[in-house]
């Protein structure tokens, strides 16, 4: 294990569950919230606004951390590029909410989605340089479990698209985002076994978690627009929060440990 990540193992704590109840009964209300507001206005409404400040907390959040850490360098750089990734998953959903709200324009495809993209390299590269830091064995069964997983996604993804709709345009662009998607899935799931065993596993499970519901949701959005069946209403932007929300909490027991 890297040095920058030896430490009493009671730095970690334990879960609160508490705290997730709370998130749990949160991305709930905003849910049935969601639903009744965009049943009277689907304009920008306070929806939109708790929505874009909870990722700009998010993003602040990791900056913080990379401050904190940054030292060390290794976690420095890993937690300075997740800020660097919810900054571009937020410069995309505010241009989502200008060319929906304001321009009254079709949102996808768009410019945003070059934002949208964007998150994935940086998101990819915090999970690799954290688990990097913790000189982890990658063995043979791992690396199968690894590239079956995005397989299978983008498999299962292009045979529904395909089958609903051929291979037209709107198939091989959403390919691009479900195909990195995937792939951070895969990344997500190492980090989680990885840090298990760590001083400070709690904390790094937590945001292995998070990223994994807030790529997942990324993924289930795609499924959607398959078969036109995504709305603004729709539960999977209740679980995009429940991964933020799950996020910030880890930041901040990570900020309380270090």
């Amino acid at each position: 294990m890297s040095s920058e990540s030896n430490a009493s193992p009671r730095l970690g704590g334990k879960i609160d569950y508490k705290i997730l109840a709370v998130i749990l009964c949160l991305t709930l209300a905003y849910h049935v919230v969601n639903n009744a507001i965009k049943d009277i206005t689907e304009e920008f409404n306070a929806i939109d606004i708790a929505e874009l400040s909870l990722q700009l907390v998010v993003m602040i959040s990791a900056f913080i951390i990379s401050k904190l850490y940054w030292p060390g360098k290794i976690f420095g750089r890993a937690y300075f590029a997740l800020g660097v990734a919810f900054a571009m998953w937020f410069t995309a959903e505010v241009l989502w909410q200008i060319f929906e709200n304001i321009l009254f324009i079709e949102p996808y495809p768009s410019v945003a989605d070059i934002f949208y993209f964007a998150f994935y390299p940086f998101a990819i590269y915090h999970m690799i340089t954290n688990i990097r830091g913790f000189e982890v064995k990658i063995t043979k069964k791992t690396k199968a479990w690894m590239i079956a997983i995005p397989v299978i996604i983008v498999s299962a993804y292009s045979y529904l698209a395909i089958s609903s709709e051929g291979t037209n345009f709107h198939y091989y662009y959403s390919l691009i985002f479900v195909s990195i998607a995937s792939t951070s899935i895969s990344f997500a799931i190492l980090g989680a076994q990885s840090f298990r065993h760590s001083a400070l596993a709690v904390v790094w499970s937590l945001l292995a978690v998070g990223l994994f519901f807030h790529t997942f949701a990324d993924i289930w959005y795609y499924y959607l627009e398959i078969f036109g069946q995504y709305t603004d209403t729709h539960i999977v932007n209740a679980l995009w929060q429940a991964g933020w929300m799950v996020i910030v909490y880890s930041l901040y027991r990570h900020q309380k440990v270090l």
